[in-house]
């Protein structure tokens, strides 16, 4: 395992649930999410991370590209947690719940309404 990843589940406390609330069956399946892109300047260290689960991380690179808005305000939560260096609270998950919820119910109903016209 990545010794930044270590540090991080460390200086955040995650060691139940990534930054995305996904539990972490499995501390060998975190991952290094880039908050600001390399492209766009983003630096390649913890100050730029956020920590998923390749789950989590699977799904915040669908929310870019199909759910942008949504997508740019769940990074900024990373941002604003990661700039904290403290653990996520109720309040965060509770946010981050929220979004993920609307968005989850979007997409199913999504895949329904395609379904139904087939």
């Amino acid at each position: 395992m990545n010794e930044e990843i270590i540090d991080m589940m460390y200086i955040y406390n995650t060691f139940k649930f990534d930054w995305m609330g996904d539990e972490i069956k499995n501390p060998s399946d975190l991952t290094r999410h880039h908050i600001i892109k390399k492209q766009y300047d983003g630096k390649d260290d913890i100050s730029n991370y956020a920590l998923l689960t390749t789950s989590s991380h699977h799904l915040i690179h669908y929310l870019e590209v199909n759910y942008n808005s949504e997508y740019n305000v769940i990074n900024n939560l990373f941002l604003e947690l990661n700039q904290s260096k403290k653990e996520p609270t109720d309040e965060y998950f509770s946010q981050m719940r929220s979004i993920l919820k609307m968005v989850k119910k979007d997409i199913k109903n999504n895949k329904r309404g395609r379904n139904k016209k087939r």
